[in-house]
C-alpha cells in the first residue's frame, strides 16, 4: 500500500484553493499517518516547462512545506496535466 500525493506545490496549491485549510490539514493528517504506519509516501509533481509558473527549475516547482517529502520519498514528474493517464509518460517509471 502507498499514499500517492499529487500536484501539492506551491505553485498549485495555496490559499485559493477551496476549502484550502480543510484540504492541508486533511494531507498533512494522510502524510503523518501514513508515516506512523510505515506506509510508502510518494509524490508527483508537474512540470509544465521552461519559463512557465511550474517550470522545475522555479521555487513554485517544490512541493508545498508543510508536507514536503522526506529524503527518501519517492518523487516523480510528469509534464501531462494528468497523473493517470494510460498514456502519459511520468519520469522516473519504467
Amino acid at each position: 500500500m502507498i499514499l500517492l500525493v499529487v500536484d501539492t506545490q506551491k505553485g498549485c496549491f495555496d490559499e485559493r484553493l477551496y476549502a484550502f485549510e480543510t484540504v492541508r490539514n486533511n494531507i498533512k493528517q494522510l502524510i503523518t499517518i501514513a508515516r506512523e504506519n510505515n506506509v510508502e509516501v510518494v509524490y508527483v509533481q508537474h512540470d509544465d516547462g521552461p519559463g512557465t509558473e511550474l517550470d522545475k527549475t522555479a521555487d513554485n516547482y517544490e512541493i508545498y512545506e508543510e508536507f514536503a517529502p522526506r529524503e527518501d520519498e519517492k518523487r516523480f514528474e510528469k509534464n501531462v496535466n494528468s497523473a493517470f493517464h494510460p498514456y502519459d509518460r511520468i519520469d522516473g517509471i519504467p
